[in-house]
């Protein structure tokens, strides 16, 4: 390996490093902080060793393989999620330049943005389903020699946080500080992006379960993304095709 393109970091030999990949707005600030908040000895790599949005970098960003621990969100709700995100009303200059552009028009169209905080490379897709197609498949499709590679989704940890943590700990062989999780997502609030008192505040848990998210989506809209989703990824990490059928009942319900 040619150390000149080696990170220069030193890397306690006694630290169990575990690098963190995933889309934005999946819930990886989240996911470092219970790393490194509930483990002992253990770093969860969130840019060092590649960007954690980006290509799996690690053996020759920082000299040696890690553990990879891979975080995924349903894709009905991670473009909903996005899509505030970079969108018209964003908070942050993060992302694509979405000014005046509908939900619907973002999801059927080609996407191209640059890489947030200086990180050297635009990532590209043929629309926001195909590029969480893309990264997905990437970051399940590393091979490790002497490490893990582990999944976890947005969903499970949001609803059974100190299972799925205890599932991570077992999968890394790392061991718990404590049975008490430390940061919860109804507290945790990643850098740069503080709530205000004047935003609008929900129960995230509820919003998941009941699939408030749906109401973003048109019967036609979801057969589009249905036609370019990954249906292999999808089974591999258990979330099922929403329909328009299944849709209408829900909204019809709702409304009732």
């Amino acid at each position: 390996m040619n150390k000149s393109n080696v990170d220069v970091v030193q890397l306690d030999p006694k630290t169990e490093y575990i690098k963190i990949h995933g889309l934005q707005r999946t819930g990886t600030n989240w996911l470092t902080h219970l790393m490194n908040e509930n483990f002992h000895n253990t770093k969860a790599l969130v840019n060092l060793g590649g960007w954690k949005h980006g290509a799996y970098a690690a053996p020759w960003m920082i000299g040696k393989e890690v553990h990879i621990l891979g975080l995924v969100k349903n894709p009905y709700s991670w473009l909903v999620s996005v899509y505030d995100y970079w969108g018209p009303n964003k908070k942050l200059n993060i992302g694509p330049d979405l000014s005046g552009v509908t939900f619907d028009q973002f999801v059927r169209n080609r996407i191209i943005a640059e890489a947030q905080r200086d990180v050297p490379f635009l990532f590209r897709a043929a629309n926001p389903v195909q590029l969480w197609n893309n990264w997905n498949f990437h970051w399940s499709s590393i091979r490790l020699n002497t490490k893990k590679l582990h999944f976890v989704t947005y969903e499970s940890l949001l609803k059974n946080t100190n299972e799925v943590v205890n599932q991570i700990g077992q999968v890394f062989d790392i061991k718990r500080k404590t049975n008490e999780i430390v940061g919860s997502e109804t507290t945790f609030t990643p850098s740069g992006e503080t709530v205000k008192p004047s935003d609008v505040k929900f129960g995230k848990l509820d919003y998941y379960r009941n699939m408030d998210y749906m109401n973003h989506y048109t019967p036609d809209l979801l057969e589009f993304i249905n036609n370019e989703l990954d249906m292999d990824l999808m089974v591999n990490f258990g979330y099922n095709l929403v329909m328009s059928k299944e849709m209408a009942e829900k909204l019809q319900a709702k409304e009732g």
